[in-house]
């Protein structure tokens, strides 16, 4: 069974400072980002990765760069699909003067009718999302571990997606730095059944201690009954 393992960068310098990067380069790790970065190493270990795909910006690619430089067998690939929300006006900007705003309470409440001001809105960004994922799911093969390194709401929305979750649903998952969740997808054993030809499955959440061997360690998605229980967890 394959698995997509999605990685939240590390803590970055506008986490700490409070203040919403967006797509703003320039925007590095900071001195706790870099530990995490590093933990990353023993945490994913050895595990085969078949491929390492990546937002574009800085603090995606410092998160990943230890771990490939120590175990990577191929390039990270970046993928445009994966970058941090396009904020506009809002870059740059503190959150907790951007929590003042009318249209903050229509992010938390009712994101899908928000469009940032002169950025993008979260209908745009779900559709980008879901078109990598679904560009990731056609490609798999059996056994295949596929690494993405993204954005807190671009992972939500992932894994919104991989839930059927309405976009007004997302903010109510968390996914914190460091962080890793991980999505199973099984081929159907019966080749003429197309639309269900990739089951997939949320089996583990923001998870930030656990080896991935361990927590890769589930064979089976759920079925009746909610199957053996044999998998994951710490």
């Amino acid at each position: 069974m394959a698995s997509i393992i999605l990685v939240r960068h590390s803590r970055s310098t506008a986490n700490t400072a409070g203040v919403l990067a967006g797509q703003a380069p320039g925007i590095s790790l900071d001195e706790t980002g870099f530990a995490q970065a590093e933990g990353l190493i023993d945490r994913i270990g050895d595990v085969l990765i078949s491929r390492v795909i990546s937002s574009p910006l800085q603090r995606c690619i410092e998160t990943i760069s230890p771990w490939q430089k120590k175990y990577g067998k191929s390039k990270i690939e970046i993928d445009e699909s994966f970058i941090e929300s396009d904020y506009g006006s809002w870059t740059g900007q503190k959150l907790n003067e951007l929590a003042k705003e009318p249209l903050w309470k229509e992010v938390q409440k009712e994101p899908s009718s928000v469009t940032f001001p002169e950025g993008e809105s979260f209908k745009a960004m779900f559709a980008r999302v879901s078109t990598g994922l679904d560009s990731i799911i056609k490609t798999l093969a059996e056994n295949d571990n596929v690494i993405v390194v993204s954005h807190g709401d671009i992972i939500k929305l992932a894994i919104a997606k991989i839930l059927d979750l309405p976009i007004d649903n997302f903010q109510k998952l968390v996914i914190d730095p460091a962080s890793i969740s991980i999505v199973k997808v099984e081929n159907s054993e019966d080749s003429e059944d197309t639309e269900h030809s990739k089951r997939t499955a949320l089996i583990s959440m923001n998870e930030s201690g656990t080896p991935l061997s361990k927590l890769l360690e589930n064979k089976e998605l759920a079925g009746l009954g909610g199957g053996k229980g044999d998998g994951g967890g710490a």
